[in-house]
């Protein structure tokens, strides 16, 4: 039965797994966030403070649910970082995770999952004409899984199996459920510009178009259902079986040769399981009431320095992930919608199977639900809405304000972005920067309080430092880290130029004797 809950609620049952946010409160709201800053908002990528800026590798994980806290014995970075005491590991030296660890919110209501994939992998961003526009070139991987609706009984029959003996023996009716996954790749260009400098307002504005290629999909919408948990007699009752009384549901999956044969031709052409467009675009508006201070005279001409940030207000808007996925390749894409009654889901049918094809198959079997239909559905992208607003209180002194919030309806067919809210101060320099998130992740839900940093090209962080202590048995968690690096754009140089430099130390002592 665990293979058929995993292809039920995915993340749930095993809350270790890495997967992946968007939102990096900690770190993309930086003036040196470079491309990681266009994912909030393609308008970043003009006026940047970068000539030039590559990302190298960068990664993020996040889950999000309201029906199971973390309730180990040892923190959920001991845990990733396989570093728990060694009583909590098995012989193989892997950290064990039992069930018993997962801490139940029972209310009747219904339960939800989220989690979002991203891989951000090699990416560049350039400015041109003085940095009036700005282009990049961006590459990443993602992943969402997100389960909406789903009644409580099946909730538990999922994250606690068929074990706990009040789970047995009843009759659960009207049960439903909803559960979408997908993993897909993205290339994109990103194009923005400045549309207005008159020194103390200052706009510009951005979009970017990616085209989406369909690796891995799957997902279970179940309706008017019902099922009990009884006593396999086959195992003596040391084992328990589902019978279902009646199931309405709609499945499908694809064949792990979907992302196993990847192809560089899938980029513009019909062979991957789906493909499709997505689009995002942004503003934003920065005030300046002290402009006088960042500019500088040249040859009788008075500019602006380019290395300085010059806003006291910078406020940001934009839509993201607006797009979607088509999944119509019957090479690799396998669907069924079955109405049944009176069948079983037993342990010994669900075992050794082959890849996600055998899981497939095994539910077909157990349902009796004949042929495939073709597949022909479109997965929407986790559109969101996401604004900002920062506050340069003085020198290298932030304070940053971003809201996200989800667009996508709880019972559409496809990807939802997670909800946050939250307010950063950071230390801002070029080579280094610190910050601290404070925020309300999980659909604000659950408080959090946060680190991040970096250091040179390293940046990495959590906007869950609580979570990842083990403090207060969370129900969300992030971490995320990565390499990459740029070409700063230079300030005014004096046309009288000498070493050392005027406010040198090693000037000031020879000036002294």
């Amino acid at each position: 039965m665990r293979k058929f809950g995993f292809l039920l609620w995915g993340m749930i049952v095993v809350p270790g797994w890495q997967v992946w946010a968007q939102h990096l409160p900690g770190i993309a709201m930086s003036n040196y966030a470079g491309i990681n800053a266009l994912y909030h908002n393609p308008a970043f990528v003009a006026d940047s403070r970068y000539n030039v800026h590559v990302n190298v590798a960068g990664a993020q994980m996040y889950v999000g649910n309201n029906y199971v806290k973390y309730g180990a014995p040892f923190s959920m970075f001991a845990y990733i970082t396989d570093s728990a005491n060694d009583k909590y590991k098995n012989s193989r030296g892997q950290v064990e995770f039992p069930r018993t660890y997962l801490i139940e919110k029972l209310n009747g209501k219904p339960k939800y999952l989220n989690t979002g994939g991203d891989l951000r992998l090699p990416s560049i961003m350039f400015n041109l004409f003085h940095s009036r526009v700005g282009i990049a070139f961006s590459s990443r991987g993602r992943f969402f899984v997100n389960a909406s609706e789903v009644t409580e009984p099946i909730a538990r029959v999922i994250a606690k199996t068929t074990r706990p003996r009040d789970l047995r023996n009843t009759l659960y009716e009207n049960q439903s459920g909803r559960l979408h996954m997908n993993g897909f790749g993205e290339v994109a260009f990103t194009l923005g510009g400045v549309l207005m400098n008159n020194e103390t307002q200052f706009l510009k504005v951005g979009a970017t178009v990616k085209r989406l290629i369909g690796l891995y999909t799957a997902h279970v919408i179940i309706d008017q259902s019902s099922f009990r948990v009884l006593p396999d007699q086959t195992w003596d009752n040391r084992k328990q079986y589902i019978s279902v009384d009646e199931i309405h549901v709609k499945y499908a999956i694809t064949r792990d040769a979907g992302y196993e044969n990847v192809q560089p031709a899938w980029l513009l052409s019909n062979g991957p399981p789906g493909s499709g467009w997505g689009f995002d675009i942004g503003a934003v508006y920065e005030i300046r009431p002290d402009i006088q201070k960042f500019t500088y005279r040249e040859k009788g001409e008075r500019k602006q320095d380019p290395s300085k940030n010059k806003y006291k207000y910078r406020i940001a808007a934009s839509l993201t992930d607006i797009g979607k996925i088509h999944f119509r390749n019957p090479a690799y894409v396998i669907q069924q919608e079955t109405h049944a009654v009176n069948k079983e889901f037993r342990f010994d049918n669900f075992q050794d199977l082959d890849g996600s094809e055998g899981l497939y198959n095994a539910i077909n079997t157990a349902l009796e639900g004949g042929p495939s239909l073709a597949p022909n559905f479109r997965s929407v992208l986790p559109a969101a809405f996401q604004a900002s607003v920062d506050y340069h209180h003085r020198d290298n002194i932030y304070v940053n304000a971003l809201w996200v919030q989800n667009m996508i309806p709880k019972d559409a067919f496809g990807m939802k972005a997670e909800s946050v809210l939250s307010v950063t101060p950071r230390y801002e320099h070029k080579w280094y920067e610190f910050s601290v998130p404070l925020s309300l992740l999980n659909h604000y839900r659950s408080p959090a309080i946060g680190l991040a940093g970096r250091a040179g090209p390293v940046w990495i962080g959590t906007d869950n430092l609580t979570a990842m202590l083990n403090i207060g048995n969370p129900r969300a968690f992030s971490f995320y880290f990565g390499l990459s690096a740029g070409l700063y754009r230079q300030g005014p140089e004096s046309q009288i130029k000498c070493w050392p430099p005027q406010d040198s130390w090693l000037r000031r002592i020879f000036t002294k004797r």
